[in-house]
């Protein structure tokens, strides 16, 4: 496929994700007699399986290379230093966020599933444990993947982008103790995939690793 194309389909999804994210109380209110959250839900499993058929063919690549050139340990080893790692971001965040602004931090991602769960239990196991592994991956990580061979601008690029389209859906004000909380972590995916040989899986499974610990904790009100 031509760079001009592949630009197209990545621009292209990106589009329709903004607008049905940045319009979907809009679009709810198209259908009153349904729930704001019910619409939300279908219109986020609809990019889900577009965005999962357009790359069928990259996730069935990488499961094959998974399989071929990763054990089991290895694949456990990926992730714990991955999750280890994100762990050690979130430290130094909230370490910032103290000198800094002289207040207390929660980091962002267990934020956000906390005002998720706020509105609809359902809705924040699909959007954390699937949709935010699996389509939001494809999305900020493999798709820039077929625009960008240098691995240093492939990081730095989808970062930076990652952290805009969150920011721009979860924050009223500009904070930057909020900025570092979605750009260090989405520097260390990026880092993990390019290592990886861009196989978009290990990050699925770290990121999956790195959401499921704040879920189980909201579920079981720890």
């Amino acid at each position: 496929m031509k760079k001009s194309e592949v630009l197209l389909k990545t621009t292209s999804l990106y589009l329709v994700y903004f607008l049905y994210t940045y319009f979907g109380s809009y679009i709810a209110n198209m259908f009153p007699t349904l729930d704001s959250q019910l619409v939300m839900l279908i219109l986020d499993i609809l990019f889900l399986l577009v965005i999962v058929l357009i790359y069928k063919k990259a996730l069935k690549k990488d499961f094959q290379i998974l399989k071929k050139d990763y054990t089991v340990g290895k694949i456990f080893k990926v992730i714990a230093i991955g999750f280890l790692s994100i762990i050690v971001i979130n430290v130094l965040v909230a370490g910032i966020t103290q000198l800094l602004f002289q207040e207390g931090s929660v980091d962002q991602n267990t934020q956000s599933i906390q005002n998720l769960a706020s509105l609809s239990m359902l809705y924040t196991v699909f959007k954390t444990m699937i949709f935010g592994v699996v389509a939001e991956e494809l999305l900020f990580r493999e798709s820039l993947s077929d625009l960008i061979d240098n691995n240093v601008l492939f990081v730095l690029v989808s970062a930076v982008i990652y952290t805009i389209m969150n920011f721009i859906f979860t924050s009223d004000a500009f904070n930057m103790s909020q900025v570092l909380a979605y750009f260090l972590p989405a520097l260390l995916f990026g880092t993990i995939y390019v290592k990886n040989k861009r196989n978009i899986l290990l990050v699925m499974f770290t990121k999956f690793a790195y959401n499921l610990i704040p879920l189980v904790i909201l579920i079981s009100g720890i």
